[in-house]
């Protein structure tokens, strides 16, 4: 297993944190030729691709490059999961209770 980057990113006034382990199988490099990486994305909210805010993702680190590395690829999943009804209606609702919402 390689060594851990890590990334920070705020999306949408959301601070994510993100480590990308970009050869986390041996086994699985061995037998395909491909190292696999291992992708981690943390927030302490919700977020477009997680209800609790953690999301792990294995694929193989070639498709981090071709994505233009990690924060483009996983900007580029929140920003398309972002597109979903159900995103959608978290964050209406988010927004509409804040409206009501009373600082005791």
């Amino acid at each position: 297993m390689s060594t851990k980057h890590l990334f920070t990113l705020s999306w949408n006034s959301i601070d994510i944190s993100i480590s990308l382990c970009p050869d986390y199988s041996t086994s699985f490099k061995a037998n395909t030729g491909k190292a696999l990486a291992h992708i981690e994305v943390k927030a302490n909210e919700p977020l477009s691709i997680s209800k609790t805010g953690y999301r792990s993702l294995f694929l193989p680190y070639s498709e981090v490059e071709q994505e233009g590395g990690t924060l483009r690829l996983i900007k580029k999943w929140l920003d398309e999961a972002a597109n979903s009804r159900e995103w959608k209606t978290y964050i209406a609702q988010k927004v509409q209770y804040s409206l009501f919402s009373k600082n005791t």
